[in-house]
């Protein structure tokens, strides 16, 4: 069902329900003003009658009520009964007498609506002149002719209101769904091959504007990691074919000719290292690859912050002796749990690895310093700082993009994806990453993280 429509058959049930109640209502009490102007009018019979009976009481004796000929050619009567519950008058002889039980219960009463058959009857006390206590019943038809004719206006006035509400609502709710249908028009014709179209958001700032504003910022996510995927492709390919076509001409030139000993021991050398260099790359790309498509799906648990931090600094020196990784722990718990924070090892490593690593590549004496600080909130923070360039201002917004590598960094043997995976990583353990650099002094990255729940 369209939301036209539905917003149509709510729109006309909710007046219909609103309306309907209002005309019974009308009806209703109407109604009960006409029945009690019925009931007035029996009183004024009833008590005329009895004025007229009861003049002269000397005349008033009970009636045979054998039944004999209707005296009115309609259904109505007004009948008098003594105290001893005999009737003393009826305009129609021929109607049968209240039974006594009946009679008992007017008594008792000074004033009684009931009905008798299809007759409402009001029965009342009458005392006379002479102080005796009579009983009086006036009843009648109740036959409304004003109260048929308001329920037949108030039923065509309903199903003509509901029929006006239907064309009201349909016109109303193709008004408010016109910015959605002008909006599924200009979705449709946005095509893949041009991501940059925008939707025309109104002047106004209602719900639809912010769908439309909602709806650009997706296009501009979407946008962006097109064009992210586009360079990755691209930088991938390059970090790739780089390295191999290196490879290949070297090999190529060694098995030109004959060559002495350390030539060849030369070239396996020099492979090697761009071997290593490949094998890297392909390393931080397939890691960089689980972690956006693996994310949730990665096991997490609790591992001491500070034993992953030694280890990480022992296998960086292992791998280049000439590195100098000064390493300093503030706030030391007596609770070794305290020293846990809860995440995936083997990432967490790859992350703190390559922050130590870049930092003693870009620092003149290859030394970095590690600092933790333990808190006893859980909320650990953790800083990697080194002694190099800095980081211009303008490339501190763009170091973490893949392949991104700044001017001052194109010397420096790297492929551009370590600080890319180190965000990864730290937006999958939720940890805030902020980096700080001063011209000529150098950088440091913070590490903020959470407490274990």
């Amino acid at each position: 069902m369209q939301i036209r429509t539905k917003l149509t058959l709510q729109f006309i049930v909710l007046v219909a329900g609103i309306l309907l109640l209002s005309l019974c209502i009308i009806y209703v009490k109407f109604r009960q003003m006409t029945v009690d102007e019925f009931y007035n009018g029996l009183r004024s019979k009833a008590l005329m009658t009895a004025e007229m009976v009861l003049y002269d009481e000397g005349k008033v004796k009970p009636l045979d009520d054998r039944k004999g000929d209707s005296v009115l050619p309609f259904r109505e009567n007004v009948a008098i009964y003594n105290s001893d519950l005999k009737r003393v008058f009826a305009f129609d002889r021929s109607a049968e007498p209240l039974p006594e039980k009946t009679l008992l219960n007017l008594k008792s009463g000074n004033e009684t609506r009931f009905q008798q058959g299809e007759l409402l009857a009001l029965g009342l006390r009458y005392t006379s002149k002479s102080r005796k206590e009579y009983l009086i019943v006036s009843e009648s038809v109740f036959d409304s002719e004003e109260l048929s004719n308001l329920r037949n206006i108030l039923i065509i006035s309903f199903f003509l209101c509901i029929g006006i509400v239907a064309a009201g609502g349909w016109f109303y709710a193709g008004q408010a769904m016109s910015p959605v249908a002008r909006i599924v028009n200009q979705v449709d014709n946005i095509l893949p091959s041009d991501l940059s179209a925008r939707l025309n958001a109104p002047n106004n700032h209602d719900e639809i504007s912010r769908l439309v504003l909602t709806f650009n910022r997706l296009l501009d996510r979407i946008q962006f990691a097109f064009r992210m995927q586009k360079s990755f492709i691209s930088n991938v390919s390059h970090e790739l074919k780089n390295p191999l076509s290196v490879i290949i001409a070297q090999l190529e030139v060694a098995l030109d000719k004959d060559r002495q000993r350390d030539e060849y021991r030369s070239t396996l050398s020099s492979v090697l290292e761009d071997t290593r260099e490949l094998n890297e790359v392909t390393e931080k790309l397939l890691q960089l690859a689980r972690v956006h498509s693996e994310g949730a799906n990665i096991a997490f648990e609790q591992v001491r912050l500070d034993e992953i931090m030694l280890q990480t600094r022992d296998t960086l020196l292992r791998m280049h002796p000439d590195y100098h990784i000064a390493f300093d722990i503030e706030g030391i718990p007596d609770d070794e749990e305290q020293l846990c924070v809860l995440g995936n090892e083997p990432l967490l490593r790859s992350a703190f690895q390559n922050l130590m690593d870049n930092g003693c590549k870009f620092s003149p004496d290859k030394k970095v310093e590690v600092k933790i600080w333990f808190d006893p909130s859980g909320r650990h923070r953790v800083e990697i700082a080194d002694r190099g360039p800095g980081i211009p201002a303008k490339d501190l917004q763009l170091i973490f993009q893949p392949f991104y590598r700044s001017s001052q960094s194109i010397h420096v043997r790297g492929s551009g994806i370590g600080l890319s995976l180190v965000d990864s990583i730290m937006r999958l353990h939720r940890v805030a990453l902020d980096v700080s650099s001063i011209h000529g002094k150098g950088t440091t990255f913070k590490m903020n993280f959470p407490a274990v729940q």
